[in-house]
């Protein structure tokens, strides 16, 4: 499709969509635990949580894990009476599978979710991501955007960068230009792998478009922002000449690609400096998920009433006594967890200051919250929050299937499932992957946005670190350090040419178990990639999978660890070192979480440590040095008085 022909058709003006109400959903969730022989010969489902633990008949429905579409679930259970429990003996190991519970009673009908499976294939490629940046702010996040797109190449994607023009919502037409533009660019990549994944992730303020008059929030109807129309590569969105969309639902009802915004320009009060400062501090943080640096998190906190299908889907992801009960601004705070789901304070404004949640994925529920344009968006407040939060859902309506995160999905495929589940204009319990949507029936709508980097995972592997690759008479060889990580078992092996981050794969058939490899080749001068992989154990089961990407140039020495001292009078604050703020010699250093005792903040130029009133001590803070192919911990010690 040529780019004149698909503009033309974007911008058909088309009759006025009509407002899209909700229906009460007829259907409740099913709270679901599951367990599954190790050696993945039998599965068992039980429901001892539900309420009333045993009503009507039961219907146990079975698909492969990946397919879509209401037609995929089939009838594995014989007709059941109120049992509270189902075993499933007909799987096997390396197969993940996906399960549906349904119970039916006169006065009551409840569903639930479960995806399960042992010794599931890792996966080494991922396919396309487009990184788009607001073309304004690449240079000042230069340094961190080569190091995400290595990250982003050390996971399995095949990178793809596109600058674009800065948003405008004040004047629609010409920001429409702008959208159409980007749209267009990525349709054209799109079409060169149409059957592959693909993800787009939008950093900076890449120009926001708005569509329909709706009110999820039980509000007044109005348009809402809506990044699914980058992500839709075959529908036609109804607009006017104006530059106004006219739907409520994405057309065609599914979206092709994942995608998230990654976006401060709403919090930071018009300060150029300060959505630079909080870019940058996304990226370090984002970074150091992706390396292991949080360790395994295996817990997770929500609160149900609203949110009720996305507490429940927590049990598949961490196990039902891993889910706490609690909200962000209370267990939120208190330590580091996989996930959390709450009605978040309404008051973006006041996250930063009286705030510090520790979920790295979370949703952030409540009325005008999925409006993210608007200022000091509650959703983004959360999502800039230091140290953790990586990226933010609204949920509820419609709600979030988070189970999908249980075996190693990304962020970006729960997005994905929840804007295409259903078919709109075909007949309800046919077309849903899954139901209810929560408290009300929603089918594909426009206002589901994804908050932050859609490529992100559960369960990361710790990489190997230390990689050097010398040159000898046999070829090059390789060495490097084991990740303190107890699930690796072996490491896998790249290559590129010089300069290059196209890598293929020296060892894609057996595994290195050592520490050294010899590449034995005439060519000397390359770089190259190691990625460790290892069986992750979890509650759903086990899967093999692949750390990040360790890269070394040959030649080079390795980056080294990094001692750091710092000395501060008692009640004074003191400056971190001028490394922290801004990048010296390529090198990015970055602290990995906030101090134990005192507080980190920044001042809109420095990060500074203020102890408490009467402390005496030392304070250790753990902190990476990276560049674009390297990443190293290291540790700044502050002494306080003395």
């Amino acid at each position: 499709m040529t780019r004149k022909i698909f503009l033309t058709l974007l911008m058909v003006c088309l009759l006025a969509a009509g407002a899209l109400s909700a229906q009460n959903a007829a259907e409740k969730i099913l709270p679901l635990d599951g367990w599954i022989n190790p050696d993945g010969s039998a599965v068992e489902l039980n429901w001892f949580d539900a309420k009333p633990p045993r009503v009507g008949g039961v219907t146990v429905k079975r698909r492969l894990y990946g397919q879509i579409g209401g037609e995929t679930w089939q009838v594995i259970s014989p007709p059941l009476g109120p049992a509270m429990r189902f075993t499933d003996e007909t799987i096997e190991p390396g197969v993940a599978y996906e399960y549906q519970v349904l119970r039916s009673a006169r006065d009551i009908v409840d569903v639930g979710y479960w995806v399960t499976g042992v010794k599931l294939p890792a996966q080494a490629q991922r396919g396309n991501i487009y990184v788009v940046v607001d073309e304004t702010i690449a240079e000042e996040i230069a340094p961190r955007l080569r190091r995400f797109e290595r990250d982003l190449t050390g996971d399995g994607w095949k990178v793809h960068r596109h600058l674009a023009p800065r948003g405008n919502s004040r004047k629609p037409t010409e920001n429409l230009k702008k959208v159409l533009s980007i749209k267009t660019w990525l349709h054209e990549r799109y079409l060169e792998d149409p059957f592959g994944q693909h993800a787009v992730v939008l950093v900076g303020h890449i120009p926001m478009i708005k569509s329909g008059r709706a009110n999820p929030d039980g509000h007044e109807q109005v348009a809402h922002a809506s990044d699914l129309f980058y992500a839709d590569m075959d529908g036609r969105w109804a607009v006017t000449r104006k530059g106004v969309l006219l739907d409520n639902r994405v057309p065609g009802d599914f979206i092709e690609t994942q995608i998230g915004r990654i976006d401060f320009s709403n919090v930071s009060a018009g300060k150029r400096d300060a959505e630079i400062h909080l870019l940058r501090a996304y990226f370090d943080k984002n970074h150091h998920w992706r390396m292991g640096l949080f360790g395994d998190l295996r817990e997770a906190y929500g609160k149900i009433g609203h949110l009720t299908v996305e507490a429940f889907g927590l049990r598949n992801v961490v196990g039902p006594n891993a889910v706490a009960e609690g909200g962000h601004h209370d267990v939120g705070e208190q330590k580091p967890w996989l996930w959390g789901v709450d009605f978040g304070d309404w008051n973006g404004y006041i996250y930063a200051e009286q705030y510090a949640n520790k979920a790295v994925f979370a949703i952030n529920f409540g009325s005008g919250k999925q409006k993210i344009g608007s200022p000091f968006n509650p959703m983004t407040a959360l999502l800039a929050q230091p140290w953790y939060t990586i990226a933010v859902g609204w949920g509820a309506r419609p709600a979030w299937w988070l189970h999908h995160m249980a075996l190693g999905g990304t962020i970006g495929d729960v997005h994905m499932r929840t804007v295409n589940n259903g078919v709109a204009d075909k007949p309800y319990r046919e077309t849903m992957d899954y139901y209810p949507t929560g408290g009300y029936l929603w089918r594909n709508p426009v206002w589901v946005n994804l908050l932050g980097d859609p490529s992100t995972r559960a369960f990361m592997l710790a990489p190997a670190t230390g990689l050097s690759a010398r040159e000898t008479d046999q070829g090059v060889r390789l060495s490097w350090a084991a990740p303190a990580d107890p699930d690796v078992i072996g490491y896998r092996l790249y290559r590129a040419a010089p300069g290059s981050m196209d890598f293929t794969a020296l060892n894609e058939g057996a595994l290195v178990e050592n520490l050294t490899f010899l590449h034995e080749t005439s060519e000397r001068s390359g770089r190259y990639m190691v990625r460790a992989y290892g069986l992750k154990r979890v509650h759903a089961g086990s899967f093999y999978t692949l750390s990040q990407g360790a890269f070394a140039e040959t030649g080079a020495d390795p980056e080294q660890g990094t001692a750091l001292t710092l000395a501060t009078p008692s009640d004074q604050a003191v400056a971190l070192p001028k490394a922290f703020s801004q990048v010296t010699d390529g090198k990015i250093h970055a602290v990995i979480e906030g101090p134990l005792t005192g507080q980190l903040s920044h001042d809109g130029t420095d990060w500074l440590y203020t102890p408490p009133a009467g402390f005496a001590g030392t304070v250790p803070l753990r902190f990476t040095v990276s560049d674009a192919l390297q990443t190293v911990e290291g540790v700044l010690t502050i002494t306080v008085g003395g």
